[in-house]
């Protein structure tokens, strides 16, 4: 890991950053939670961990909620992918395991966030361990220059809308910020067991659309 003489500002920063990031099925009111992928930035001098996990829809979301079209042409998801995933239940047990210490995850999706977290959580019959916070409110810490470079960073430099890099963009953008060249993203299961038993999300599979499944909007 290389490093260059980092803005004093970045020690301003709520270390350990843990950085939160969803894909959903749609986002219309009725759009539910299908990816969640988390990064951990734990200190200036150490290298980024990231992790995600697909969501098999429940009944009640596969009956009542929206699927998009244009929300699959974005994050490449398809609904033959989720059959087999971890169920909400597990993928919420496991998000509490690795956020109840630090209480916190940041996101940059203001409301569509906080709603499919909600969805997740309820369809669980969990309480959330940690709350959202606003990664753009968290980047108000640094002096206007940093804050310039991160936000000038993530315009340039385009996300590839899946969860996973999604979270690891937003961190990559405050090592951008600091001067900090973090190196290759590492695996966050190996720091935190309960992530392990998850299956990871592929990034690169495509499978053309899929028929709607029944009770499924098309």
């Amino acid at each position: 890991m290389k490093q260059k003489e980092s803005p004093l500002d970045i020690q301003r920063l709520p270390w350990p950053l843990y950085v939160l990031d969803f894909e959903a099925s749609s986002l219309e009111p009725g759009g539910y939670p299908i990816e969640v992928g988390l990064a951990l930035w734990s200190a200036p001098d150490k290298p980024v961990h990231s992790w995600s996990t697909l969501i098999c829809p429940t009944e009640d979301w596969l009956r009542h909620g929206d699927w998009s079209k244009a929300s699959r042409a974005v994050h490449g998801i398809s609904q033959s992918e989720l059959k087999s995933s971890p169920k909400p239940q597990e993928v919420a047990q496991a998000l509490n395991e690795a956020l109840a210490s630090t209480g916190i995850a940041w996101c940059d999706g203001g409301p569509y966030d906080a709603q499919w977290a909600r969805s997740l959580f309820k369809a669980a019959g969990l309480k959330p361990a940690f709350s959202l916070g606003d990664w753009h409110g968290m980047l108000s810490r640094l002096e206007s220059e940093s804050r310039e470079r991160a936000l000038h960073w993530l315009e340039t430099t385009p996300s590839k809308h899946r969860a996973q890099e999604d979270a690891e963009h937003l961190v990559l953008a405050l090592a951008h910020a600091a001067g900090i060249e973090v190196g290759p993203p590492q695996r966050l299961e190996a720091r935190i067991p309960a992530l392990s038993g998850l299956t990871a999300a592929s990034t690169d599979h495509q499978e053309p659309d899929d028929k709607p499944r029944s009770g499924l909007p098309s």
